[in-house]
């Protein structure tokens, strides 16, 4: 079931599709249903976060890890969006698919991340990514509206000065959800 999901994403991504179709078929194909998969990991301060708790706000899931360029190229633009929308309800939970809580602390200092960085065993993991179709490249984004469901998937790192479009929809899905004037 992951090698057809990984081949079909490829097949999209090579065939050129628009941008809209490319994201209805990842949605259609990566995730079968409409909510969001539930979510249940602990931050580096060991705080549990637990996604349907999160409900009745628009939450930004980033699969990312602290070896990916990309990863850390995000970080400044996320902080940014913590900082203008979390008291609106907005939240960002980087899911680490291989670093220790250690490895997080050390990161989070160096980098000044905001947003929580949530981490869990392998196999923790491996089950978290597998009910979302499988992460199998990073960062990779999900946005989840209010009423838990999945809006968006971001496949790539989210970057305002590398992509604007893509970095202008996700404030405006977070805006929609929000219901903040555009």
């Amino acid at each position: 079931m992951k090698y057809k999901i990984f081949l079909i994403i490829i097949a999209y991504s090579l065939i050129g599709c628009s941008d809209g179709i490319k994201q209805e078929q990842i949605k259609k194909n990566v995730v079968d249903k409409d909510s969001a998969p539930e979510i249940s990991l602990n931050n580096y301060n060991d705080s549990l976060y637990v996604l349907s708790d999160l409900k009745g706000k628009v939450v930004l899931l980033n699969f990312w890890a602290t070896w990916c360029g990309p990863c850390r190229m995000e970080i400044p633009d996320f902080n940014e969006l913590y900082d203008k929308y979390h008291q609106s309800g907005f939240e960002i939970l980087g899911i680490s698919i291989s670093d220790s809580k250690k490895a997080l602390i050390d990161f989070s200092k160096t980098y000044g991340v905001k947003y929580p960085l949530l981490y869990g065993s392998s196999l923790d993991i491996e089950k978290v990514t597998a009910s979302y179709g499988g992460v199998y490249a990073v960062p990779w984004s999900f946005l989840i509206g209010v009423n838990g469901e999945i809006i968006k998937v971001y496949p790539g790192a989210i970057l305002k000065s590398y992509d604007p479009v893509m970095f202008e929809d996700l404030i405006y899905n977070i805006e929609s959800q929000l219901k903040i004037n555009h």
